[in-house]
Order: C-alpha cells, then sequence, then structure tokens
C-alpha cells in the first residue's frame, strides 16, 4: 500500500466543517491503496467542541496531534501581533514550527508516495512545498478555501494571505479545489490546471430517521450565521408572507437555527418577520446535527450571494439526509446545479417564489408528514464521502 502524509490542521475531534473532509479521506485512502500518515493541530477534550464520535473509523489511521501551545509573555506579543505579518505562511507559527519538525522525521523514516496538504490555514501548504522540494516527494494542494477568491478578511489581511497561497499553490504538483466555479476561477489565477473534488456525505448520516415524524413543519439552518456574507431575509420574509396571509399556521409551522446564536440575526429588522416563529437551539455533536436534520421537514442553504463557487459543506450532509431542501438566496452557480442534478431541492430568492414554494411543500406535508421529493438517488450517490475519495485517489495515482 502507498504512503500519503496528509497535512490538515483540522481533524477530529475537533468538531467543524473543515475536519470533516480530511477525516472522510482518511476513512476511505486505505480502500484505495494509500495509506493515509496524518499530523494535524491537537485538540483537548475539555474543548467546547470535542467531539470523540468524529474518530469513529479512524481507529486505524497513524495521526501525530501537535499541540498550538500558548506562548507567553513578550513572545506571546510577537505570535500573536508581529508573526502574522511577517509570516503568514507560518501562522500560526507555534504550530507550524513542530509540525515542520514532525514531518521532516517522518519523511526521514518513511517513504511516501505523495503529500496532501489541505488548506487553510497556510502552513499545511508550506510544510508541503518545503519537503516536497527536500524529499523529492510530489504534492497536492488542496484548496477548501480560497482567499484569492473569497472575502474573509479584512483587506490588508486578505492581501497578505492571498499573496501567499497563490504563491504556494503554484508550487503543489496538483491543485485542487471544492466546487467547478471555484476550480476554473483559480485556474486563471494560477494561470494552471486546477481539478474539482467536492465535499461529500458520510454513509452514517443517510440512514432513515429514528424518530416518528415532528408535528410541526420545521426549516432548519445548520451552522453559522454571517450577515455581512448571507442574507436570510429572503426566507423569513417568505415565511412571514405564508403565516401573515393564513396560508400556513403560525403554530405549524418554526424556523430552527442550530449551532447559530441570537446575536448572529440581532441586527435584522425583526418589524418585517415579527410573525415567524424561530427558535435558536445549541451547538450539537455532528451526529445530534446529522439526526436534527434527518426529522426536520426542510433544510435550509444559506448561499453566499456574489460569492464564485462557494459550495458549503453542509449541503452535501443534507443531501444525505434525505429531506428537501431549499437554497435562498439562489446563488445561481454550484448549489443551484447541484440540486437541479439531484432533484433534491429547490434555488430561489425572490420572497413570493419561496412563499409560494413553501405554500406547496406544506400541503403535501399535511399528506404525509415526511414527504419526500423524487430525488435522483443515482446523481446523490456520486456525492459519497467514498466517491470522492476515490476521484483523489486518483489524483495521487497520477503523480507516482
Amino acid at each position: 500500500m502507498k504512503r500519503v502524509l496528509f497535512l490538515s490542521y483540522y481533524f477530529p475531534p475537533r468538531n467543524r466543517i473543515s475536519s470533516y473532509r480530511a477525516a472522510g479521506f482518511c476513512r476511505h485512502l486505505p480502500g484505495f491503496d494509500w495509506d493515509p500518515v496524518v499530523i494535524c493541530e491537537d485538540w483537548p477534550a475539555h474543548a467546547p467542541d470535542y467531539d470523540e464520535q468524529l474518530l469513529s473509523g479512524l481507529e486505524g489511521v497513524e495521526t501525530h496531534r501537535i499541540q498550538s501551545y500558548g506562548p507567553r509573555g513578550f513572545n506571546r506579543f510577537l505570535i500573536r501581533n508581529v508573526y502574522p505579518w511577517i509570516f503568514p505562511h507560518k501562522t500560526p507559527y507555534n504550530w507550524w514550527k513542530i509540525a515542520r519538525q514532525k514531518a521532516i522525521e517522518l519523511c526521514e523514516a518513511n517513504s511516501f508516495k505523495a503529500i496532501l496538504a489541505t488548506h487553510d490555514p497556510l502552513p499545511t501548504l508550506s510544510i508541503a512545498s518545503e519537503i516536497s522540494s527536500r524529499f523529492g516527494v510530489p504534492w497536492v494542494a488542496d484548496l477548501r478555501d480560497s482567499w484569492n477568491m473569497h472575502k474573509l478578511s479584512s483587506p490588508r489581511k486578505q492581501r497578505t494571505i492571498a499573496s501567499q497561497e497563490k504563491r504556494l499553490a503554484g508550487m503543489a504538483d496538483e491543485v485542487v479545489s471544492v466546487s467547478g466555479e471555484m476550480s476554473d476561477e483559480l485556474a486563471r489565477i494560477l494561470n494552471r490546471p486546477v481539478q474539482t473534488i467536492c465535499n461529500g456525505f458520510d454513509a452514517f448520516s443517510s440512514s432513515d430517521p429514528k424518530k416518528p415524524p415532528r408535528e410541526i413543519f420545521s426549516i432548519l439552518y445548520a451552522g453559522n450565521v454571517t450577515l455581512r456574507r448571507q442574507d436570510p431575509m429572503g426566507l423569513l420574509q417568505a415565511v412571514q408572507k405564508c403565516v401573515s396571509e393564513g396560508r400556513i399556521p403560525a403554530e405549524l409551522i418554526q424556523v430552527n437555527f442550530l449551532g447559530a446564536s441570537p446575536d448572529a440575526l440581532r441586527s435584522l429588522d425583526r418589524k418585517k418577520i415579527n410573525d415567524v416563529p424561530i427558535c435558536f437551539e445549541p451547538r450539537a455533536t455532528r451526529r445530534q446535527a446529522l439526526d436534527r436534520m434527518a426529522n426536520s421537514t426542510i433544510l435550509w442553504v444559506l448561499a453566499h450571494q456574489g460569492e464564485k463557487g462557494v459550495m458549503t459543506g453542509k449541503i452535501f450532509d443534507y443531501l444525505g439526509s434525505g429531506r428537501p431542501i431549499i437554497s435562498a438566496p439562489d446563488d445561481g452557480g454550484e448549489i443551484n446545479k447541484l440540486l437541479n442534478r439531484t432533484k433534491a431541492g429547490v434555488s430561489l430568492t425572490e420572497p413570493n417564489e419561496i412563499a409560494l414554494k413553501l405554500e406547496q411543500w406544506f400541503g403535501q406535508w399535511q399528506e404525509t408528514r415526511f414527504f419526500q421529493l423524487n430525488v435522483n438517488q443515482n446523481e446523490v450517490l456520486k456525492h459519497s464521502r467514498e466517491r470522492k475519495t476515490e476521484e483523489l485517489a486518483r489524483v495521487l495515482d497520477s503523480l507516482c
């Protein structure tokens, strides 16, 4: 079996969407004749998003967890306030320093056929580039997010990290991104081919619901909300319209935000959505979140309008749940295309159109509390983690 050095800052048991992609690849790579050896951030059991269940299926994966220890005194000032501007490609610096040394030790003791570095943050790409040059091992840059495409911070920080991202990705033997539009745009920016391996859903997320159907027509949004990049008003105003006009009784509908704080929506004009029943649920474990998706009536994707190629990972969890999906607003791109191909839902922006669709679905729900759409399962199965790992294995095989 060929060995691949797998660099991912985020990894289970940290319950973060950035961990899921790396974990999914590592669970399935041995089935395609690749043995991953992981270097990641250590994540303590006392942390709020520690989720031991995420380690399931990773027991046999050799994993080296690097602690990002807290600096003290003047060193703390340098690492937090100076180094990120001088060494953005080595930030977080303490993790980079120890992870780099561990990567060197592993390469001296093993014969790796490839290196995969998933970004962000940048140190994974930085270490992969150096190790590749030093030991002659080809490497793949996996860009989950791109600072060259998406507005992720202040203009100054954006420019600094985007420049380093472009430099490092340009040194990789292969570059991969998570959506077709993102790959096309990065290919233009980097002036080189970029392959697409979308995110996917885990097999355990596609199980049948264990709980009886709820007596509420529930619309679930899972994850954080960032109003500067996401606008929830279209769907919320559509629900307001349905309730205020008597299309859907207020006591039979609810909009649930799973893992988002009420403060995230505080700046919205609540007078426009005064009749919308909204419930905020605390952050849950991965397994609990998947169960909530599977037992909701409708799942809501809050698309990033105007940001090309943003393919949020949660939409694949939604696909795996088997529940109807509504993307609002319509991204006019990757999410819209995915929903059309799979027939798993719709992508709409205008509140009147959304209200009509909700009214239609509510009518179906009244007939059978757990209504389903006529989903194209063959298309859905193309997005399982196993199928996505097979695509990655082909990229790795091409380097040997």
